[in-house]
């Protein structure tokens, strides 16, 4: 199943906004989520984001379905987690039992308290939150419009446009990698093998087509920026359709700020942190 990555232009309440605004809602929810780690809270913060993007006409089940590529490298980071995180001050934490017993030879013991099971929990929902925010933002607002927000929060135009074409080129290069894939399969291509050096051969059978497709699509969209003037002078440029503020834009722009200095400061200030939900568990 391939991931929905591309923008779909919607009569939302959401589409309407001013991209700057899109981009600050995106910006405050990942610059709080740096200092946030409480499970509970961060279980909050990613039903908002699926919140935000029913209202934007993304299903649910379709934010879903979208994460589902990407649980096994998110359950990688939980086990890793649990396996090697311990709590700072672990004569105050709870313990539940030991991965490797006290007086086990050659291997020193290992601890395993609540503290490391709820701190894992939350590094989990950090990550969704983060993949699930990223892909909404990509489905709600345009490459175009992205060059444009970043310009105007006072990007260099350059760099506004490699970030609005990277965007932009993802769901090309997944579905590059897919026809590429379905190709190989009606080759009779086979990757489920025990044998490392195997499965690295079959994988590689569909990177090089892959890569010299995206090569020859990048070189294609550099000479029809080159042929259409783009770096003529990019600074004093005008706009097709010009975009400008309105009540609801001012209003949301506050609603999202006041969260980004807010939910920031409480997770800095450790408010926010998981020792909340140890609380909650009666581990005070």
């Amino acid at each position: 199943m391939a991931l929905e990555l591309s923008y779909q232009d919607k009569a939302t309440i959401i589409h309407r906004l001013d991209p700057r605004v899109r981009m600050l809602w995106w910006l405050s929810i990942n610059i709080t989520l740096t200092t946030w780690n409480d499970p509970l809270f961060l279980f909050l913060l990613l039903m908002s984001v699926f919140i935000y993007g029913r209202i934007a006409g993304i299903p649910i089940k379709q934010s879903l379905q979208n994460l589902l590529p990407v649980l096994p490298f998110v359950l990688f980071v939980l086990i890793a987690n649990i396996a090697f995180w311990r709590p700072p001050q672990s004569a105050t934490a709870h313990l539940i039992s030991y991965l490797v017993r006290p007086g086990t030879p050659v291997i020193h013991a290992i601890p395993f308290y609540w503290e490391t099971i709820v701190f894992s929990i939350g590094t989990m929902l950090r990550l969704l939150v983060l993949i699930t925010s990223t892909l909404t933002l990509i489905r709600t607002v345009s490459p175009s419009e992205m060059a444009l927000a970043a310009t105007r929060m006072g990007v260099p135009p350059e760099i506004g446009m490699a970030l609005s074409m990277t965007i932009a080129y993802i769901p090309v290069v997944v579905g590059q990698l897919i026809s590429v894939m379905e190709a190989q399969q009606s080759r009779a291509w086979k990757v489920k093998t025990s044998n490392p050096i195997a499965r690295f051969r079959a994988y590689a059978s569909i990177s090089i087509p892959t890569f010299f497709r995206s090569f020859q699509a990048a070189e294609a969209m550099a000479a029809a920026m080159m042929s259409r003037g783009f770096g003529y002078d990019i600074d004093h440029r005008t706009e097709l359709e010009p975009t400008k503020f309105d009540g609801r834009d001012w209003a949301m722009t506050i609603i999202f700020a006041a969260f980004l200095v807010g939910g920031f400061l409480l997770g800095f200030l450790g408010i926010l942190q998981y020792t909340v939900t140890m609380h909650m568990l009666g581990f005070g």
